[in-house]
């Protein structure tokens, strides 16, 4: 990142902190603090290291071995937020450069089965015929796909893969080593960016937006597995590299809400937020994936999925421990429909929650090595909404991010409530928000 200050606290010349040979694991930080150079020497004075530091958002990523390390932090004038970014311990070389980057994942089971292109039946429900005569988008826009990597490869999408602006932020600073964007376990990424901007050449998909350019910023090697870290590192860099769109089907570890009352989560909720905020001030829309408990989001009380990384256990929650990114101010959040376009029966819901709807069961899309797989979830409705977005920013690229995403709502189709669950709010949106995403009236067709 042009600005932002990666280091191993030698290069803000504080002195790496030494690991104890003893105890091999760390567990990783974010410190929150106006001023990021004594934030650094903060981390330094406790027994940390600094990993990365993000001056523009006031960030410091850092790893210690010291279990009282967040104690001592948040008792020094000038820190606003300290917080672990896990409940367990990892290997301190998690934070080294990742190189010769390879896919040793799944296969498609399934891969052999994809329909012609331009035939599956999200195509249609899109109106992405009409669409496509106005605009497949412009190579001038780019779409960030912050997930699990992806395979640049693929027949489908290497025409339209930015390597110049993809990197590896799995530890929360910005690794350019080549190919260090490229998943290792998970083809989940692949599929989100086959959505968006898949090749028209006659074989394989078709991506809602195929003109348009995609970058990978990966953040993790398994879907929903991403971190403060990982997230703060991935905003920022889509922010300072010009990127149109953002593109966020996951939801963090350690824990799946963020409660402002548990200060490790309030810390991960003030880092992101402020990732979040920089982007968008530097006119990326971001968009996320809603969720796949089938829940209603507006009246959640217990999370049973939290802590991620290590044993979960109940624990009551309220509306407002907040989904990262999802929850967060400004966010485009996807819920996904069938093909019946009604709301799937996994998809997450709520009347205030929800900004659009878009076809997320069994999505036909692009696999690593070649491969294509069917695949269901609100992480594949939300590259239908980035698509969408990247080809009203390719008509319009003057627009700013809010202009953009108003336009977005403004296109949508209304869907009707199916039942009473569904209440039209006020503002006029329901469980599917604004309406399922369109096209053609995005880009003003016919």
């Amino acid at each position: 990142m042009r600005r932002a200050i990666v280091v191993v606290a030698a290069l803000l010349g504080l002195g790496a902190a030494p690991v104890a040979a003893a105890d091999p694991l760390v567990m990783p930080h974010v410190v929150v603090a106006h001023n990021t150079a004594w934030a650094a020497l903060t981390v330094q004075r406790a027994g940390g290291t600094v990993v990365a530091a993000y001056p523009q958002i006031g960030v410091v990523v850092a790893y210690t071995a010291k279990d009282d390390f967040a104690a001592k932090v948040r008792k020094t004038p000038g820190i606003d937020a300290v917080g672990a970014t896990r409940t367990a311990k990892i290997p301190k070389e998690f934070f080294a450069p990742r190189k010769d980057v390879r896919y040793t994942g799944p296969n498609s089971p399934n891969s052999g089965q994809v329909p012609p292109e331009g035939t599956a039946w999200d195509v249609p429900a899109l109106h992405l015929p009409e669409a496509h005569e106005v605009t497949e988008g412009s190579r001038r826009t780019v779409v960030g796909v912050l997930d699990v990597g992806v395979d640049d490869t693929h027949p489908d999408l290497a025409p339209a893969f930015d390597r110049r602006d993809s990197v590896s932020c799995l530890s929360g600073w910005a690794d350019r080593s080549p190919g260090a964007w490229r998943p290792t376990l998970d083809g989940h990424g692949t599929h989100v960016a086959g959505t968006i901007a898949a090749a028209r050449n006659g074989s394989g998909v078709l991506g809602v937006a195929p003109g348009v350019r995609v970058a990978a910023v990966k953040l993790a090697e398994l879907d929903d597995t991403e971190t403060a870290e990982s997230m703060v590192c991935g905003f920022v860099w889509a922010a300072e590299h010009g990127f149109a769109v953002t593109n966020n089907s996951y939801r963090s570890i350690p824990w799946r809400y963020n409660c402002d009352d548990q200060p490790d989560q309030a810390a991960a909720k003030l880092a992101v937020g402020r990732a979040v905020a920089y982007a968008q001030r530097r006119n990326v829309l971001v968009v996320a994936s809603a969720g796949n408990a089938g829940i209603d989001l507006d009246t959640r009380s217990v999370d049973r999925e939290s802590p991620a990384d290590s044993t979960p256990v109940d624990r009551a929650i309220d509306p407002t421990c907040t989904r990262l990114p999802h929850e967060l101010p400004g966010v485009v959040g996807t819920g996904a429909l069938d093909e019946k376009l009604v709301k799937a029966s996994f998809s997450n819901y709520s009347a205030s929650r929800i900004s659009v709807a878009a076809p997320g069961a069994r999505v036909w899309s692009t696999w690593p090595n070649g491969e294509y797989r069917a695949a269901s979830g609100t992480s594949m409705a939300a590259p239908h909404a980035s698509g969408v977005a990247a080809l009203i920013a390719s008509e319009h690229p003057w627009w700013g991010a809010e202009r953009i995403k108003r336009a977005l709502y403004a296109s949508a189709t209304p869907l009707p409530c199916p039942d009473t669950v569904c209440q039209a709010t006020p503002a006029g949106t329901t469980y599917y928000g604004h309406g399922v995403v369109d096209a053609a009236s995005a880009v003003g067709a016919g």
